[in-house]
This record gives structure tokens, sequence and C-alpha cells, in this order.
């Protein structure tokens, strides 16, 4: 976490800009869908709007690491560093895709 101290002397966090729900593998496996994160809300402006995510994509792994309850995107994230580019493996229209994303700071 140091890495992401700035000259400031706060800690820089890096910024998606969605809000998400858990979808556990039962779940994923009763309505057909795939485990991961669920985005329920893209915010106005953040990072996720400009690479594209949409509202009912499902966020499978970031940087080939799956996301699972234990596994969260949140604790991903928070490992990543503002200004880092990383890989979003998403499930849309019964198929994945991937989609690049640069993160921003929090405010």
């Amino acid at each position: 976490m140091l890495g992401n101290f700035n000259s400031t002397g706060q800690f820089s966090r890096p910024y998606l800009g969605i809000r998400y729900r858990d979808i556990e593998a039962n779940e994923a496996v009763a309505k057909g869908w795939v485990e991961g994160a669920g985005v329920v809300e893209v915010i106005s402006g953040s990072p996720a709007e400009s690479a594209g995510l949409k509202v009912g994509d499902i966020i499978t792994k970031i940087d080939g690491e799956k996301v699972t309850k234990d596994n969260s995107l949140s604790k991903t994230i928070a490992k990543k560093k503002v200004g880092e580019q990383i890989n979003l493996s998403v499930w849309r229209d019964d198929k994945e895709e991937t989609i690049s994303v640069i993160l921003k700071e929090a405010s």
C-alpha cells in the first residue's frame, strides 16, 4: 500500500466507478449466469463509463484473477494503482469479452 502514498501524505485509492453486487456460484447456476460482480450502476464520468461497462455486465476476472465473494472486486481493485490499466473479463449477452480500463484516483 505504500506505493499508493502520494506527495500530499495521503493514500491514493484507485477508482473504477461502478456499484455492483456479488453473484455467487449457486445463484449463477440457478439463473444461468456466471459468478462475479454484477454491475448495477455505472457512475457518470467514471473510468468504467469511459471503457464502456454497462449495467447488467458481470465482471468475472480482473487481469486474469477470478472475481468471487472471497476475492471481491473491491479487494482486487484496492491492490491496484491509480493510473494502472487493468483488463476486465466481462460476461455480456451470453459471451465473455475483455474491456481495458485505466483506473483514476477516488475523490
